[in-house]
């Protein structure tokens, strides 16, 4: 299978959970959101992925899908063949190393976000989110660092194990404060340093928990565009 573009409606599912790995995505516009289902059949959301990220990739581990992946609006993305994009690993050891480094952060990412469920509050981890998301694909304007907001309360309550009370009870504080200024389907951290006080995360430094960091590079992009062998 040859890397190719495909497009993806509202709501449509790139992939489903438990299904056969064939295939990886890279986001190249857009944003997709990771959904796992519990024993009890309620969905999970587990993380939000935007342009540049690589979506599927985890599952090759297992062999089978470990998550479904659904769009957010409209999504373009680069289907490329789970083969293909191995082998593209092996043919670039760079794009390899980079690769093996975010997977291991991935991992260290994954047990933080577990341990801080337990031991941070709602605002805190909404906090890291907005944080996660403006520090990843935010744009710096005049009035602040402004990204994409496309979850709803509800979303955001579960992506982040809260209420939805919570998140909007911590929005509303932080407007009043002027931390933040919310829009439709945007948010502006005003004042960085005190959202980062109240995260909990003093330094820019932190690792993300809920935004997927599994970003590659735009020339490696197109270099996985090409159908020449690689």
């Amino acid at each position: 299978m040859t890397a190719r573009p495909s497009d993806f409606a509202d709501k449509a599912i790139l992939c489903l959970e438990g299904e056969p790995t064939t295939h990886v995505f890279i986001v190249l516009s857009g944003w997709v959101k990771i959904i796992n289902v519990t024993s009890e059949g309620r969905e999970m959301l587990a993380a939000l992925c935007g342009e540049g990220d690589i979506v599927g990739d985890i599952a090759q581990l297992t062999g089978y899908r470990t998550a479904t992946v659904q769009a957010i609006g409209t999504v373009r993305t680069l289907v490329i063949g789970a083969e293909r994009f191995e082998a593209f690993l092996d043919a670039h050891a760079e794009a390899s190393r980079a690769y093996r480094r975010v997977m291991v952060s991935y991992q260290r990412a994954a047990h933080s976000s577990q341990r801080r469920q337990s031991t941070s509050s709602g605002p805190q981890r909404l906090a890291s989110l907005l944080l996660d998301l403006a520090e990843r694909h935010g744009e710096q304007t005049g009035g602040g660092l402004r990204t994409a907001l496309p979850l709803s309360q509800d979303e955001l309550a579960s992506l982040i194990g809260a209420s939805r009370s919570t998140v909007t009870r911590a929005l509303s504080d932080w407007r009043a404060r002027n931390v933040i200024s919310t829009h439709p389907r945007h948010i502006t951290i005003l004042d960085q340093a005190t959202l980062r006080r109240i995260a909990g995360h003093p330094r820019p430094d932190h690792l993300g928990l809920f935004v997927i960091n599994l970003h590659i590079r735009p020339e490696y992009v197109s270099r996985m565009r090409s159908t020449e062998p690689m």
